[in-house]
C-alpha cells in the first residue's frame, strides 16, 4: 500500500473516533507528544491534554455525521503532511424533531512514521462556520465575524501547508489524483488567503465563467476579484466534492459539487432531509498539462442549491 493510502486510513480512524464520540481511540492514531492546535478548543500538549480538549462536552447526540473533502497529502521519507477540510453534522432527534448543530473547518496534520504505522505529531485546525444551536458546544470558542479567520489562525499556509512543508511529493500521483490536488490547491490558497498558492492553480489566461457570462478573464482580475471577496467575510471555504475526471492526453475536464450546508438558501434541513446531501453550486473546469503540470484555464461556476440522496455512509466522498 502507497504511504499515502495508509496516511488516509489513518485520517479516517482519527474522524471516525471524533464523529462516534469515542476520542480515546486517539490514542492508537497520535504520537504521545502529539501537539494540538484548535481554534475552537484551545492549544494541547500530549495525547491525554488532546483527548480531553476533544471529548464532547455537550448534550448526548443521537445523530453524528461526518464528511471529509479536499484531501492532499505529501509525503517525504518517514514524514508527511496532510490537509483536509471537514464538514460536521450532529444533533438530537428526539422522534419529532431534529435539532441540529453544523460546523466546518480545516484540518493540517504532521505525521511521523513509527514500528506500529503512521501516527499524528501534529493536528492544526480553523474553525471556519457554524450553523444551529450554537449551544450544544457553548463551552467552544466560536467565530468573531470582525476579525479575518473569525480568530487568531492556528494554519498559516505559507508555513504550513503541504505545499509548503513538503514542496516535493516523492511518491507518485495518478493523472486524476494530480488533477484533483489542483482543485484543491485552489480551494487551499483562496481560503487561506495564500495567493501565491491559489495562482499556481492556473494559467494566467485563465477565464472564470459565472453561469454562461465571464466574470473575470486573466490570472491578474481573478486574483484580485477573490482578494476582494476575502475582505467580505472572516473565513471562505471551498469544500469540493469531485464528481467526474476526464482525461484525452495533455486535456482534462473536471466536475465538482461545491458544499455550503450553512448556506442552503429556502433549503431546510430537517428529519425529512436527513439523508440528503446539500450543494450550492456545480464546477465544470477545463485543464491542460503544461510541462508536467496541471493547470486550469477554464473555471465554470454554476450557483445553485441542489441535494442529492446518500446512498451509503462514506467519509470521503469524492467519487474517484
Amino acid at each position: 500500500m502507497r504511504k499515502r493510502d495508509e496516511i488516509k486510513e489513518v485520517f479516517e480512524a482519527f474522524i471516525t473516533a471524533l464523529e462516534d464520540f469515542a476520542p480515546e481511540r486517539l490514542r492508537g492514531y497520535t504520537t504521545e507528544d502529539v501537539a494540538g492546535h484548535f481554534s475552537h478548543v484551545g492549544e494541547t500538549k500530549g495525547r491525554e491534554e488532546l483527548i480531553r480538549a476533544l471529548t464532547w462536552k455537550g448534550m448526548k447526540m443521537n445523530v453524528s455525521r461526518r464528511q471529509i473533502v479536499n484531501f492532499v497529502v505529501h509525503t517525504e521519507g518517514e514524514r508527511a503532511c496532510q490537509s483536509a477540510y471537514e464538514m460536521v453534522l450532529m444533533g438530537y432527534d428526539n422522534g419529532s424533531f431534529l435539532f441540529p448543530f453544523e460546523y466546518g473547518g480545516k484540518y493540517v496534520n504532521t505525521y511521523i512514521r513509527t514500528e506500529e504505522g503512521w501516527k499524528i505529531s501534529e493536528i492544526r485546525y480553523d474553525l471556519d462556520w457554524e450553523k444551529g444551536n450554537t449551544y450544544f458546544a457553548k463551552d467552544w470558542k466560536f467565530l468573531d465575524y470582525k476579525v479575518f479567520a473569525g480568530h487568531r489562525p492556528m494554519i498559516s499556509s505559507e508555513y504550513d501547508s503541504p505545499w509548503a512543508a513538503i514542496p516535493v511529493n516523492d511518491e507518485e500521483l495518478t493523472e486524476e489524483e494530480q488533477i484533483k490536488e489542483v482543485m484543491f490547491r485552489y480551494s487551499f490558497g483562496l481560503d487561506n488567503c495564500d495567493w501565491e498558492l491559489h495562482r499556481a492553480s492556473y494559467t494566467d489566461e485563465i477565464v472564470f465563467y459565472a453561469g454562461d457570462k465571464v466574470m473575470e478573464a486573466g490570472a491578474r482580475n481573478l486574483v484580485n476579484n477573490f482578494k476582494n471577496t476575502s475582505h467580505k467575510e472572516p473565513a471562505l471555504e471551498h469544500a469540493i466534492r469531485i464528481v467526474d475526471i476526464q482525461v484525452e492526453g495533455d486535456e482534462a475536464v473536471l466536475k465538482g459539487y461545491r458544499i455550503e450546508p450553512h448556506r442552503l438558501g429556502s433549503k431546510n434541513l430537517n428529519r425529512d432531509t436527513l439523508n440528503q446531501n446539500f450543494y450550492s453550486a456545480r464546477y465544470t473546469n477545463k485543464l491542460k498539462k503544461i510541462d508536467g503540470t496541471w493547470k486550469m484555464y477554464e473555471i465554470r461556476y454554476q450557483a445553485g442549491v441542489f441535494f442529492e440522496y446518500a446512498l451509503e455512509k462514506k467519509h470521503y466522498v469524492d467519487e474517484l
